[in-house]
This record gives structure tokens, C-alpha cells and sequence, in this order.
């Protein structure tokens, strides 16, 4: 009996250092950017997906080096020739093999075999979450079912010492889904802990510190992501983010700042110059002429523009400034309906509010001419003009 125990423990082991083995092997083909043939080699040796280390490696390789996927159920791969990137070629057509791997069907099968092999707790989590990244809310589940998932997963496995600072980022950030940003804090500290260099765990740790009142140590950790971010979108929203947190401790001047620095980082962007705009109207400096030039000339054809220029004016009782910033863009616009039908109608807008309704009248007759040149006749515009038409009915033309 003795000698019988030894022989399977033997046997144990060989199986267990061939499957070293052959991942070994497979990375290396990873690295050489051989992508089928490390598919195809883990599939050999594992073709019913009963091991569990060669499934959390035949997870990974699709999830990270497929050309083109179906549902993340049927995922084409390629060997790349020399020079060739998967990021050129990723999600274009072509003659690809494909290979159903279905990861939400083969790891929890898994777990259920090895309820104490938390890798595979760790690699689902690492699924669901890939899942609601790429998908949407457009996948087999809701994505409040795929938050709840990988958030379960990456937490069964965190308990019990299985995690790196991907799966703890992935639990502070499902908290912060839920609105439980208290909760955490912790998961993306640990993330930090494991990664310094990582600017989302910076960046929603900062989120989640002005969502609990810790302005400052928001502040301390968005600085720390604006440093490690490198894309123009993302440094310019931490900028802004900044500088929302100095207006919560009432710095206006370090407030912009930051507002300044997220508009020079990426130019035009509609969210920093409006808050520039609303922050200069309300220190009345000489700033806010020029801002509202810049946020008009983002897009003189949307209605939010002028709607958004309407509140900052009346709220800082500068109606009539409004009314000449609009009447100074008539003449670059005449030719343009959509922008001259905006200004007569904004315009007439800000008339009526100030009760100069025979002028108001007039201005709303302009924007319908020019409306109708460029605008189906059920456009929802003609109606609001009929509406504040009929109350004007009693006034002259």
C-alpha cells in the first residue's frame, strides 16, 4: 500500500510539472507574438479543460491576444508575422481561426471541482470584469450582474491571499459602481501598495477620497494620476477634477488653476471651458468675454451653448451683455441657418425674460425663417416658437 501511495503521488507530480511545462512553453511563444500556436498547444494538452493552471493560461491568452471575438464565447487567433501588431489588425476582417473557449462555463465548472484553488476565483473576476469594460451592458448579462460577479470573485479570492493590484482595483472600483465609496478605499490603496505606477487606482482613490469628504488626500492622490496618466482625455480630466476639489475647500485661485491646465492639456474641451467660464463670470474677472467667445465657438450650432450661456448671464445680472455678445455673431453666421436661427432664438429668448416682448416677437419670427430653410416642419422648435408666439399674439410686429 505503501509503494502504491508513493506511485501516485509520483504520477501527481509528473502531470503537475508537465503542465509547468507546457506553459512555460506556451509563454514563450506569447513573447515570440505566436498567439494560435501558444492556443493550440494549451488546447492539446488540455482539451477538455480539466486542469485547472492550463485553463486560467488559455483564459488569459484570449482575453488578452485575440484578433477578433464573438460574445468573448469564439475568439480568433493569429500567429503575427515579424512586424505586425495585434493592435493594427485587432477587430479587422480577415481569415482568422477561430476557437470557442467559453470561460464562464469552463472556470466555474472548475471551481466547483477546486473550491480551493482561488487562481480560478481570481481569473473569472478577471473574466466578468473584461466583460463589462468591453461590452456595455450589451452582453449575455446585465452589467449590474457582471459588476456583482467579478466583484464576488475577486473578493472570495482577495480573502483568502489571492490577489494582484488588477483584482483589488477591480473591487475598489465595483464599490464605487455601487456607491459604497467608503468601502473602497482599502482595495484601492492595496492596488497602490502593489502598483505605484498605476494612475486609475490614483485617480478613483481620489474619487472615492471627495466622495467621503477627504478633500485634501483627494487632491494628494489626483495629482499623483494627472503625473502617471499619459493621454492628453484622461490628464485633462484629472486637471479638471483638481480643480473641482479646490472649489470644495473655496481655493478659488488654485481652482483655476487646474481648470487652466485641463484646458491647455486638451483645448476646446466643453466640460473645462464652461467651468472656467461659470469660475471667472463668479470672480468677475475680465477673463469671462473671452471664455464666452471659446465656449460659443465649440459648437454655435448646439442649443446647450446658448442655454448654458443663458444661466451663467442671468445669474450674474448681465443680461444685456448676452444680448450683444449675440448681436456682435450675427454677421459671421448669416450664411449659416442653424447658427443664425440659434442666435434670433436666444436672442428672443432673453427678450422675452426681460419683457421686451415687441423685440422678442421680431427676434422669434427671424429664427423661424432661418430655422425653415434647414429644419423639417414638425422640428420641435417650431412648436416652443408657436407657444411663446400665442402669448405674444397681443404685441406689435
Amino acid at each position: 500500500m505503501k509503494l502504491k501511495l508513493t506511485l501516485i503521488l509520483l504520477f501527481c507530480i509528473t502531470i503537475s510539472f508537465a503542465q509547468k511545462e507546457v506553459i512555460a512553453e506556451a509563454n514563450k511563444l506569447i513573447e515570440s507574438k505566436k498567439y494560435e500556436s501558444a492556443y493550440k498547444l494549451l488546447d492539446n494538452a488540455d482539451p477538455n479543460n480539466e486542469k485547472p493552471e492550463i485553463a486560467i493560461a488559455k483564459t488569459n491568452l484570449v482575453l488578452n491576444y485575440y484578433v477578433t471575438t464573438k460574445m468573448h464565447q469564439i475568439f480568433a487567433l493569429k500567429d503575427l508575422t515579424p512586424g505586425e501588431e495585434l493592435s493594427a489588425i485587432r477587430g479587422s476582417e480577415g481569415n482568422f481561426s477561430n476557437y470557442k473557449f467559453s470561460p464562464n462555463t469552463v472556470l466555474p465548472d472548475l471551481i466547483e471541482k477546486h473550491p480551493d484553488n482561488y487562481e480560478l476565483q481570481k481569473e473569472l473576476g478577471n473574466f466578468y470584469h473584461e466583460i463589462h469594460l468591453k461590452y456595455d451592458d450589451n452582453w449575455l448579462l446585465p452589467d449590474s450582474v457582471l459588476v456583482d460577479k467579478f466583484k464576488s470573485y475577486y473578493l472570495t479570492a482577495y480573502k483568502n491571499g489571492v490577489f494582484d493590484s488588477w483584482s483589488a482595483y477591480g473591487i475598489g472600483y465595483a464599490c464605487l459602481i455601487n456607491l459604497d465609496y467608503e468601502a473602497s478605499i482599502p482595495f484601492f490603496k492595496k492596488s497602490i501598495e502593489l502598483n505605484s505606477k498605476d494612475p486609475y487606482s490614483n485617480y478613483n482613490l481620489a474619487y472615492a477620497y471627495l466622495y467621503t469628504d477627504q478633500t485634501e488626500k483627494g487632491i494628494e492622490s489626483a495629482k499623483k494620476a494627472l503625473d502617471l496618466y499619459n493621454d492628453a482625455e484622461n490628464k485633462s480630466n484629472v486637471a479638471r477634477m483638481i480643480a473641482v476639489m479646490y472649489l470644495e475647500l473655496e481655493d478659488t485661485v488654485n481652482a483655476m488653476e487646474y481648470y487652466k491646465k485641463s484646458d491647455a492639456i486638451q483645448p476646446g474641451n466643453y466640460s473645462t471651458v464652461k467651468a472656467l467660464l461659470e469660475l471667472e463670470m463668479a470672480l468677475n474677472t475680465e477673463a469671462y468675454r473671452e471664455r464666452t467667445k471659446q465656449l460659443f465657438l465649440i459648437a454655435p450650432e448646439a442649443p446647450i451653448i446658448y442655454q448654458d450661456l443663458m444661466t451663467f448671464y442671468w445669474s450674474n445680472n448681465k443680461p444685456d451683455e448676452l444680448l450683444q455678445f449675440f448681436s456682435d455673431q450675427t454677421s459671421d453666421y448669416s450664411a449659416d441657418y442653424t447658427v443664425s436661427g440659434n442666435l434670433k432664438f436666444y436672442t428672443a429668448l432673453v427678450q422675452h425674460d426681460k419683457k421686451d416682448f415687441k423685440n422678442a416677437k421680431l427676434n422669434f419670427r427671424l429664427a423661424k425663417e432661418a430655422y425653415e430653410k434647414v429644419f423639417a416642419a414638425d422640428h420641435q422648435v417650431f412648436k416652443v416658437i408657436e407657444s411663446y408666439n400665442n402669448k405674444l399674439a397681443n404685441y406689435g410686429s
